[in-house]
């Protein structure tokens, strides 16, 4: 019978009543290959048919057997972990990857499995780690590229790209770090569904998305007793094709086979005549799961059989195209929400010296050159918001104008730009009423220059900027409100339209001109437009414009015809270039993008955007730098479909 578990997300119900077990059994028989291998591992894998044996040993190493046990190939080391994955392509031939740690080094090790001669042998040693390694776990990710989960003893757990699989080369790259659990016994990766699973051994498995863009959040799948039904310590995971998690209890004598798309069931199989089995890996073949199970007490290595009419998950495949970063800011000062809204301010004098603003809500204003290297910062308040305007009257000079949102003083931060050299001078605040001022965006009307800003409670102003000799102004000129909570914004000047987000709604427009107008909802979010809406921009491709906007909910960004009914092209995202060494980006807020010819490196402009989750390595808040050639791509690649 099935087992129910009573857990909710990271909550322990102690009070839950277990009903009694009725428990599958299954008898083990010996490995042949079983004398002096003091090992930790046994693992069945499987190649074009044929069955074999992974084995793990303190004295041997890693041994590789037949189904037989009949010894085929070794290496050195003290060995008592490992993982395993197949048809990894190196330099353009396939192989088998293990990764193995050496106890005596310290060290994880990578082999490679040659199936053309059944060979094993090392290829590269990551680099040793200041605490004590507890577990590891391959992943193969989406793009391609093999990444290495490890475990320590202090409870951080570290991922590193190990195969850049768009060059079929080895690479050693630490893309994130975080902490899971200071007992990690084990930890497993369901290449299929995307998810990670750690097993904490006196608590139970936390299952979080392997994905190192995406939220750090967990949930408990199975737990130990008194609040599920594990007697003792886990000590071992391991993942099948099918999804179904194995989940070793040696007090039990037995493995858990968890249902993780049902995971408040689980079936418990016995392993007669076991002692203290430790570790259990498995392999599934056509109407069976083929056992590996070393016992601790009695160090030995045994398998089993069990039948199952379970099937291989079909892994779900993104049709999401992605680009890639040419270039990223520096981070940000200090961790937590910082980073939030680019501007883009054009050089037209020499536009391959144009500049990027970047607001920090801890701190201020920030600009950066075109490689993401910061020029100067303006410590100013909590800035949210920021965009900029064009050819100001201003003191008997013409003068650039960028306004940003200042939630520390509820203001309208003005800031001047000088427009051959780019320098940014702040120059004074606009008082508005609104109690938590948000976001913001301009409009210029010949000479009329205006600024949106929102409150957190929907309130929208509309200010006309009015310069006064050394100072500039503003005039409160219109006032409208959203529904609900509102942030990103931007305004196409020559159409004079806004557009503006409604976090969990979608994209509203409405006359930009300092009238009364009514809002049109024009873009409602979907399963593939998902809330939160941020940032907004206008691309400009072949005479059309096209409305970008950050799709928070699912870390994308939906690309809308505004002159073809708002329809939506298609949706991207932006992964990470293992080569450039520049991670994506995720959780965006803010964007600006412009197809202005920024110098001979971008002749088709630039799309800069938030990432709320910088990684290569774990770094604060930053903005990442899209060349205009790719998004002209991805325009073209959807307008031939229509």
């Amino acid at each position: 019978m099935k087992y129910f578990i009573c857990i909710t997300l990271a909550v322990l119900v102690s009070a839950c009543q277990s009903p009694a077990i009725d428990a599958l059994s299954v008898p083990l028989n010996t490995l042949p290959q079983n004398s002096d291998i003091a090992g930790k591992v046994a693992k069945p894998i499987r190649h074009k048919g044929q069955d074999y044996w992974l084995l793990t040993s303190e004295k041997l190493g890693v041994l590789l057997t037949d189904q037989n046990g009949n010894k085929l190939s070794s290496t050195h080391g003290n060995i008592e972990l490992l993982d395993w994955r197949d048809n990894i392509q190196l330099n353009g031939e396939s192989f088998g990857l293990i990764a193995a740690l050496d106890s005596n080094l310290g060290q994880v090790l990578i082999i490679k499995l040659d199936w053309q001669t059944l060979e094993l042998s090392e290829i590269t040693r990551l680099p040793k780690t200041s605490a004590q390694i507890e577990s590891l776990c391959w992943y193969l990710m989406p793009q391609g590229h093999l990444s290495l989960f490890t475990a320590d003893t202090l409870g951080e757990i570290a991922q590193r790209t190990v195969v850049d699989g768009s060059q079929q080369q080895l690479t050693d790259l630490l893309v994130h770090t975080f902490i899971g659990a200071p007992q990690t016994k084990s930890c497993v990766v369901d290449d299929t569904s995307g998810y990670l699973y750690l097993a904490e051994e006196n608590i139970g498995v936390w299952r979080y998305l392997a994905s190192h863009e995406s939220e750090l959040s967990r949930d408990l799948v199975i737990a130990t007793d008194p609040n599920g039904p594990v007697k003792g310590e886990i000590t071992h995971l391991d993942i099948l094709p099918s999804g179904e998690l194995l989940v070793t209890a040696p007090e039990q004598k037995g493995v858990w086979m968890v249902d993780t798309q049902n995971s408040n069931q689980a079936q418990f199989v016995i392993l007669e005549g076991s002692h203290k089995p430790e570790s259990v890996s498995a392999v599934m073949q056509q109407q069976s799961i083929r056992l590996g199970v070393f016992d601790d007490e009695t160090g030995q290595y045994t398998a089993s059989t069990l039948n199952t009419d379970s099937r291989p998950l079909q892994r779900i495949t993104s049709s999401m195209q992605a680009v890639t970063a040419y270039a990223e800011t520096i981070p940000v000062n200090a961790y937590g929400d910082a980073a939030d809204d680019p501007a883009i301010w054009i050089n037209f004098a020499d536009s391959g010296t144009s500049r990027v603003l970047g607001s920090n809500k801890k701190q201020g204003l920030l600009q950066y050159d075109l490689q993401g290297q910061l020029l100067k910062e303006f410590n100013v308040g909590r800035v949210n918001n920021v965009d900029v305007r064009y050819g100001m009257e201003f003191n008997g000079k013409r003068v650039d104008i960028a306004t940003a949102s200042n939630r520390s003083t509820k203001s309208i931060s003005v800031f001047t730009i000088e427009p051959k050299t780019g320098v940014l001078s702040y120059l004074s605040d606009i008082k508005t009423d609104i109690d938590d001022v948000y976001g913001l965006c301009m409009y210029q009307n010949a000479e009329q220059y205006y600024v949106f800003i929102n409150g957190t409670d929907g309130h929208y102003q509309q200010y006309l900027l009015k310069p006064n000799g050394d100072d500039i102004s503003g005039l409160l000129v219109r006032e409208f409100s959203a529904p609900s909570q509102p942030e990103g914004c931007v305004v196409d000047d020559q159409n004079q339209q806004l557009y503006y987000g409604e976090e969990a709604v979608g994209v509203w427009q409405v006359s930009a001109e300092p009238i009364d107008a009514p809002s049109k909802l024009i873009i409602k979010t979907n399963d593939t437009f998902v809330a939160d809406v941020e940032g907004l921009g206008i691309y400009r491709y072949k005479g059309q414009r096209f409305l970008f906007a950050s799709s928070q909910g699912n870390d994308s960004y939906g690309v809308f015809a505004l002159d073809d009914k708002n329809k939506h092209l298609g949706s991207f995202k932006i992964d990470m270039d293992i080569t450039t060494r520049v991670d994506g980006a995720s959780e965006t807020d803010g964007l600006a993008i412009t197809s202005y010819p920024l110098g001979a490196q971008l002749p088709q402009g630039l799309l800069v955007v938030q990432d709320g989750r910088n990684r290569l390595p774990t770094a604060p808040q930053n903005f990442k730098l899209v060349d205009g050639l790719q998004l002209q791509g991805l325009l073209q690649s959807w307008l031939e479909k229509l």
